[in-house]
């Protein structure tokens, strides 16, 4: 069975074999990391040896360069041999030249990223399209690695930078057929990881959250954006910035007043959770108030509620705070189970519970708090851990 090899040259320069990686090329030879990146970038081409030479040398003195490109050659196969026989035959050579020629099992990133762009030039059915854009997102880990003896090689690291970037952006306008706004959030994530620059990368990232309602996020987005270009680059926004900022502008005035959008953010991430609303006392008292307006104006009635664990003498200690400690948890979870969303619940105090029951009559809160009182002494001796509750009206009826 063939051994399967990957050569990754995106995001780093490493090369996994059998369930390890390999990365040490660089550091053991420089210059055969960079024979190898040259020959992988030609796509099998043969490249002749003089080539190589100016290549990898620049023109440097050298006093038999043909001895030392040979040597070099020798060197990276020995190198690529103690990985996998496979790997070294891949630096293939005759009649002078030398070329990069894939052996069965060995796939490089970067062949496979510029064959996907190739294939993305020519007219596709738009999920083959979408299935080809999605599988370069996954092979770019990062910019190509770049290697100190090579010429030109940056030019290789831009053209597979943009290749990405448009892959992306063609991803970008397959979603947004579909309206898939979420994903597209996503894929402008991921890709301004790579290049948080890319300005049609923001943009298209903005509009996105313009369709999921999220507005006010999309502008901090905007400011932060160009004020981080004003600061490192000098620069103003860009007319296609402006334009959408002032499409941006509009959307948000319109979504300000939009109730259809008010209400889904009002129950977006609504607790679906049943029993009563657990709260801490400065929330409670909160709720009290806005209550406390809404009985004055209705004349509706509610009621306040107090559960309290001892006899409440502040002179004397509880008996045991270990059985009261346990007591109140258990309290706290009868009364998750027993009462009613739209209840409101508070520890008072260490053990002390506050309760708001809206819409009851005094005869149905007085039930409710002698179930409660029921269920707490089916778990707990009466005479050890004592309990009382009451209830008083709140409002006028």
């Amino acid at each position: 069975m063939t051994q399967t090899v990957e050569v990754r040259l995106l995001g780093g320069f490493e090369i996994e074999c059998g369930g390890s990686t390999f990365e040490t090329l660089p550091q053991r030879s420089r210059k055969g990391a960079a024979l190898m990146t040259y020959l992988i970038l030609q796509r099998g081409k043969p490249v002749p040896g003089p080539r190589l030479i100016r290549e990898l040398w620049g023109g440097a003195h050298n006093v038999n360069p043909e001895n030392a490109l040979k040597t070099m050659v020798s060197r990276l196969r020995a190198m690529l041999g103690e990985i996998s026989p496979a790997l070294s035959a891949c630096v293939a050579s005759g009649q002078g030249a030398y070329r990069w020629e894939c052996q069965p099992g060995v796939t490089v990133d970067v062949l496979e990223a510029l064959d996907i762009d190739d294939r993305l030039r020519g007219d596709l059915p738009e999920d083959e399209r979408e299935a080809l854009c999605q599988r370069l997102m996954t092979l770019y880990r990062g910019d190509m690695y770049e290697p100190d003896h090579m010429l030109n090689a940056s030019a290789a690291v831009s053209r597979l930078h943009r290749i990405y970037l448009d892959g992306a952006l063609s991803l970008i306008e397959l979603k947004r057929k579909r309206e898939a706004w979420n994903e597209i959030v996503d894929i402008c994530d991921a890709a301004l990881r790579i290049d948080d620059m890319d300005e049609p990368l923001q943009i298209e990232r903005m509009r996105a959250l313009v369709h999921l309602n999220r507005t006010d996020e999309a502008l901090t987005r905007y400011h932060q954006v160009t004020d981080r270009d004003r600061k490192l680059l000098d620069a103003e926004p860009s007319d296609e910035m402006q334009a959408f900022y002032r499409q941006l502008s509009r959307a948000g005035a319109r979504l300000r007043y939009n109730l259809d959008v008010l209400r889904n953010r009002l129950t977006d991430g609504t607790d679906e959770q049943p029993g009563p609303f657990f709260c801490d006392m400065k929330t409670f008292r909160e709720i009290y108030r806005i209550q406390m307006r809404n009985l004055e104006r209705l004349g509706s009635t509610m009621f306040l509620g107090l559960i309290m664990l001892g006899d409440g003498d502040p002179e004397e200690e509880p008996v045991d705070t270990v059985i009261f400690a346990g007591a109140m948890a258990g309290l706290l979870e009868i009364l998750r189970k027993n009462l009613r969303r739209g209840d409101i619940v508070t520890q008072f105090d260490e053990y002390v519970v506050a309760l708001l029951l809206p819409a009851v009559n005094y005869q149905s809160g007085a039930m409710v708090m002698e179930r409660i009182e029921h269920v707490f002494y089916s778990a707990y001796q009466r005479d050890r851990v004592p309990l009382h509750a009451r209830i008083t009206p709140l409002g006028g009826e």
